[in-house]
């Protein structure tokens, strides 16, 4: 995933997570440490990823520039009401 140095650092969690991660880890086969750093690549955005390869980048405007949505259309369209 990230193809840099890796970095030793310290967190304070409570004891009850840390036992839920211990066993996480091992259902998975992977240490905490790999399990941790899953977590956070999940929550973070991707560094490489450019904003015009970003999917919801591409649909930001895609209508004409003198498009006009009124208020409730986009529901009425969406969910047919």
């Amino acid at each position: 995933m990230y193809d840099i140095g890796m970095k030793t650092i310290t967190i304070t969690i409570p004891d009850e997570l840390d036992a839920e991660a211990a066993t996480e880890a091992k259902r998975r086969g992977i240490s905490k440490s790999e399990l941790i750093r899953r977590g956070l690549a999940a929550v973070l955005p991707e560094p490489h990823v450019e904003a015009s390869e970003d999917p919801w980048h591409r649909l930001a405007g895609f209508a004409s520039p003198d498009a006009s949505v009124k208020p409730g259309e986009i529901d009425r369209v969406v969910y047919d009401s």
